[in-house]
């Protein structure tokens, strides 16, 4: 066990967000993080190489994930009879408990379909919850919400006890495909005869590019309050009547303090913006489990 200390071990977290793979590699020695790296792929097949060239150089490796369907959830409590009365199917489900107070679950189907995915062994699959309980520091009377791009995942906490979950998925409207109608084209500005054409043409992709950024942010904030109004709704509704003191977005996609000032507006709730590292954190629950 001694020699085991100096063995270097590789943790790799990865999730797919936006048609792209996330994924960071942390090497440990000792106990201590000697080197990490941070990549994002196009497809499936570049991270089987990957994985496949990290296996080959460090034999003892743990790779994590987190499961990102719907059919998964939180339970107030560990005794499967609060499952039976949620009609949840205990021998469909693969569930944890958490400090014998509260479970996550997800679904046994969707847990087999994920790793037939990959060509690869996955030692950790998480609930998407994971990855906010383990971060969560207030939980009373907080809503914790994490912000894919194509994904809002909530929790909301009432006496240690997450109480209230929800997943959600963005939908990118049409109109972010297309040439937005009210964005002005660099052709229809007077432009210096000696400019190229190409330089022209670049220019006025560059603006339609951002315009699309812009659009696509403005579609992803709309999703995020009109998905926090609903969910308000329903935890006031049939959750708990006591007053949610503050929402904490764990953000991953660099959304901006516009989205803090419309929740003020729009909702009247105290919140904060966390730079939220998703892989990181997976990491985190990774090393948890081996007690690294």
């Amino acid at each position: 066990m001694f020699l085991e200390r100096f063995i270097k071990k590789a943790f790799i977290s990865f999730y797919e967000d936006d048609s792209k793979y996330k994924i960071l590699i942390e090497i440990i020695k000792n106990d201590k993080l000697i080197e990490s790296q941070i990549k994002e792929l196009n497809d499936k097949k570049e991270l089987k190489e990957l994985i496949k060239e990290i296996k080959e150089d460090y034999p003892q490796h743990y790779i994590s994930t987190f499961l990102q369907t719907i059919n998964q959830g939180v339970v107030p409590s560990c005794n499967k009879q609060e499952y039976l009365k949620r009609e949840i199917e205990i021998e469909n489900i693969n569930y944890i408990c958490i400090k014998n107070r509260y479970s996550f679950f997800v679904s046994m189907y969707d847990l087999v379909k994920l790793k037939k995915e990959y060509n690869f062994n996955i030692d950790f699959i998480f609930s998407i919850f994971a990855p906010i309980d383990i971060y969560a520091k207030k939980k009373d009377n907080y809503m914790y919400v994490l912000i894919l791009n194509n994904q809002i995942t909530i929790i909301a906490y009432k006496e240690n006890i997450p109480i209230y979950a929800d997943i959600s998925f963005i939908e990118k409207n049409k109109i972010s495909q297309e040439e937005p109608e009210d964005v002005e084209l660099l052709e229809d500005i007077d432009i210096e005869e000696e400019i190229s054409e190409d330089i022209e043409e670049e220019a006025e992709n560059m603006e339609l590019e951002e315009s699309k950024n812009d659009l696509e942010k403005t579609e992803t904030e709309f999703q995020i309050i009109e998905t926090l109004k609903k969910s308000i709704k329903e935890y006031y509704e049939h959750y708990s009547d006591d007053f949610l003191e503050k929402i904490i977005l764990l953000d991953t996609i660099e959304m901006g303090d516009t989205i803090k000032k419309l929740i003020e507006d729009e909702l009247l709730m105290d919140n904060e913006i966390v730079k939220f590292d998703l892989l990181k954190t997976l990491n985190s629950l990774a090393k948890g489990e081996i007690n690294v």
